[in-house]
């Protein structure tokens, strides 16, 4: 799938923010931890864009690449709260959007937190996945400056999945090319420097953590020490490996999208979607629409079933009941159905 076209919101000095958009509706930032950020190849983990996708049928998304990070390139000047919680800023206009609502993976929540609080009249909700004070986060993050290799193997597979090789060689290749020695030697810097309890105290918003309870990495103490500062916050317990694994999570997902729109009148929006549900070819059904777009591009019903978040025996019927509808015989016959209704996109 083709990476949405990149964008740049200049921030002065000759500093840029690299970011895409994604979706329509009300809008919702994405923040991954900075030495994380990395546009085309965060989209080139299944589980990032997975989620992304689940979250654009209701939102616009917006990724970025914070200053010194990914395809925002060379910081120059020091990378600090302020000036990341600019970047953001700065993105926010360049979308021309209002109020967002912010999701913040891992230490992303220390730079969530700090624009929550410096720009209030902006920030509508939050939410926060694997966020708490972790320890042992940080000593595998200060490995990747004496083992580079050593620590974006041990992050792919702690984070992407001990038995998903594919997640987590992806997310492997993003630890490598996310950040210089330079920017995360200041990183490091400010996860030692900044209180992340400190600054959540003046957090007003309502926030809502989600916690995978089998998370290597940030144990469930400190993610209900992050959730006790917060002055608005819930705690939810899912049932995932790590905080990446909680976009498998259909329950999760579904609890993220309601808490967000909640807050940022999403209802219209799902209105506006129902309106344009009727009339599809051959009396298809909206997920039968979802599985034969998929279907249509490539996707192998393992990848069908992780981005729409239902199970291969889930897939198999719908197709089964697509193959009657559409009278395909085989999965060739019916992307080629989809190619010629416009459900699938030509390739």
């Amino acid at each position: 799938m083709a990476i949405p076209e990149i964008q740049y919101a200049e921030l002065g000095s000759g500093n840029r923010a690299a970011f895409h958009v994604r979706g329509t509706g009300p809008a919702v930032a994405m923040l991954f931890p900075y030495h994380v950020n990395h546009l085309t190849l965060n989209w080139l983990v299944p589980l990032h864009r997975t989620g992304i996708e689940f979250l654009a049928r209701y939102f616009t998304v917006i990724n970025l690449d914070l200053p010194g990070a990914g395809l925002s390139g060379t910081f120059n000047g020091k990378v600090s709260l302020d000036s990341l919680s600019k970047a953001v800023h700065a993105v926010r206009e360049a979308v021309n959007v209002a109020d967002i609502a912010l999701v913040a993976m891992g230490a992303g929540a220390l730079i969530a937190c700090h624009y929550a609080k410096s720009y209030r009249e902006n920030v509508r909700r939050i939410v926060f996945i694997a966020g708490g004070e972790s320890h042992a986060n940080r000593q595998l993050l200060h490995l990747r400056q004496e083992a580079l290799d050593v620590e974006t193997e041990l992050r792919g597979a702690l984070l992407g999945g001990f038995d998903d090789k594919r997640n987590a060689r992806a997310l492997t290749e993003v630890a490598r090319a996310s950040v210089g020695a330079q920017a995360l030697s200041e990183w490091e810097h400010l996860l030692r420097q900044e209180e992340l309890l400190t600054i959540a105290r003046s957090v007003s918003q309502p926030a809502l953590y989600i916690h995978a309870v089998a998370d290597k990495l940030v144990p469930l103490s400190a993610a209900q020490a992050l959730v006790d500062r917060l002055p608005n916050a819930t705690l939810k317990i899912v049932s995932a490996q790590s905080g990446m694994q909680v976009w498998r999570d259909r329950n999760a997902v579904n609890e993220i999208i309601q808490f967000l729109g909640a807050g940022l009148e999403l209802r219209p929006t799902l209105a506006r979607q129902r309106s344009t549900r009727a009339g599809y070819p051959a009396g298809l059904s909206q997920r039968e629409v979802d599985v034969l777009r998929l279907l249509g591009i490539g996707r192998t019903n393992q990848q069908i079933g992780e981005e729409l978040f239902i199970s291969l025996n889930t897939v198999s019927y719908h197709l089964r009941n697509i193959f009657a509808k559409t009278g395909a015989s085989n999965r060739t016959e019916a992307a080629a159905f989809a190619f010629q209704t416009g459900i699938a996109p030509q390739q």
